[in-house]
């Protein structure tokens, strides 16, 4: 509920805006999947959310469809398959519902809400994504510099502003020049 309600909305906020859910394995996956359509069986009935993971029939096709934005799904709850090397800029919410030991990884998943886009919400461009992190991976990487639970510590807006923080830091490496 805490996506749907707190979630970066778009369409003059009629809808949640384009997400991607990582679980763990498949199971967690449908089990995430099965209590959104017993929370919103309306949505459900729309293919609002799909799975995909790597047994997913037509998962490029799947894929496609998300990245377009007139399609659904809005959201799609990921087994590795979202995590690196997908780009759709439309995505404005990222919900970690897994714990993620490489922190090269934690980046790239992170990255899946940095692209721009322009018009996307009420015809302004996005500015800004949100990222629900209920597994610690701040905390285990340090983030925020205290080891405190950055979710009751430090608003999204902190976050999402420590973050871009962080990765113009990074991006000023010579490797990236």
């Amino acid at each position: 509920h805490i996506l749907m309600d707190k979630g970066i909305r778009i369409d003059y906020g009629s809808k949640i805006g384009k997400t991607i859910i990582f679980a763990k394995n498949k199971r967690h996956a449908e089990r995430i999947y099965e209590i959104f359509g017993e929370e919103f069986p309306n949505l459900q009935k729309h293919g609002f959310c799909r799975t995909i993971d790597y047994e997913t029939n037509y998962a490029q096709k799947l894929i496609d469809e998300f990245s377009d934005p007139t399609k659904m799904p809005q959201i799609m709850i990921s087994v590795d398959m979202l995590d690196t090397g997908i780009d759709v800029p439309e995505v404005v919410n990222l919900v970690f519902f897994k714990k993620v030991m490489s922190k090269a990884k934690f980046w790239q998943m992170i990255g899946r809400g940095t692209r721009l886009c322009p018009g996307l919400i009420d015809g302004e461009d996005k500015k800004q994504f949100y990222i629900f992190d209920f597994c610690g991976n701040f905390e285990f990487f340090r983030m925020n510099g205290k080891g405190k639970d950055v979710l009751t510590t430090i608003s999204v807006q902190q976050r999402i502003f420590n973050l871009k923080v962080q990765m113009i830091y990074k991006m000023q490496d010579i490797a990236f020049q």
